[in-house]
Parts: C-alpha cells; structure tokens; sequence
C-alpha cells in the first residue's frame, strides 16, 4: 500500500475549509481531473458518491464513501474502480492564523501498470488537490480571513 501525506497552514477558518472540501459536486468546476461527481445518496454524517477522474487519456469511475465530521474531519473510502482499497483522509486544526489542513491518501491500485507508479500519483493528485483548493477558497473566501 503507498500513503501519500501533506499538510499546511491557510488564513481560513476550519469551518471554511471544511464546507469548500465537503461540496464535492463542485469539483468537476475547479479541481484538475475531476470530471463528474454525483451524490448517490446523502445523510448528515455520511455520502455515497459517484466519480469520475481523468488522467489524461486515462478515465476512472469509483463509488466512494465519504464519512463528514464537521470542521474536524472528511474521511473517504473506496474499493471500487481503479481502487482495491482507497482512504483518503482530510483533517482541520484551527491554528493561531488559520486551519492546518492535512491530507492523507492510501491507496492500492487494482491495475499493476497503475500500482507501480502509485507513489508519484499520489504525490501529484495530493499536490493538485490542495492547490486547487487554496485557488479555490481564495476566490470564495476573499476578504474573510482569520488574519486580523
């Protein structure tokens, strides 16, 4: 299994940060590869989601399991599609200036083409996902950051 992690500091609110991440019928508008998201079924606390990413020529549908802990944490699995087994885990800790965001992805590819470069997918969709969603925060929350 490859485990991808990062983390760093925003000038938002966990409670910011934790809606921007949450919202993903959204992503297909800003975050690079995604291409459809829909919601199967939705409660409170947990979604079972349909998506489709693409890797330049590369599709891939899952159904993955995301599971809210509101300003805290979004934890999301799948074993469907390209994944054998997948957990990708955000966490949101308010800090002095802001949120320390970090992420968390573990993933085994079904596809053995795909599991030997596992490690630098990871690193990249990692990297495209939380600056994708910095862009993103920064547009919708101009003006409104913790920063005194």
């Amino acid at each position: 299994m490859r485990t991808y992690r990062m983390q760093r500091t925003v000038p938002w609110t966990p409670a910011q940060v934790y809606a921007l991440i949450a919202d993903v019928e959204r992503y297909p508008e800003y975050l690079p590869g995604w291409r459809k998201v829909s919601v199967i079924r939705a409660g409170k606390e947990q979604a079972e989601v349909a998506q489709e990413i693409g890797i330049g020529l590369l599709s891939m549908k899952f159904v993955s399991t995301a599971v809210f802990s509101p300003e805290e944490e979004i934890a999301i699995r799948s074993q469907a599609g390209p994944f054998s087994h997948l957990d990708l885990r955000w966490t949101f800790a308010p800090e002095e200036r802001g949120c320390r965001v970090t992420l968390v992805i573990e993933a085994i590819f079904r596809s053995r083409l795909l599991g030997g470069a596992s490690g630098q997918i990871l690193e990249s969709l990692a990297q495209r996902m939380m600056r994708a969603f910095e862009r993103r925060a920064h547009v919708l929350y101009e003006g409104s950051t913790t920063r005194g």
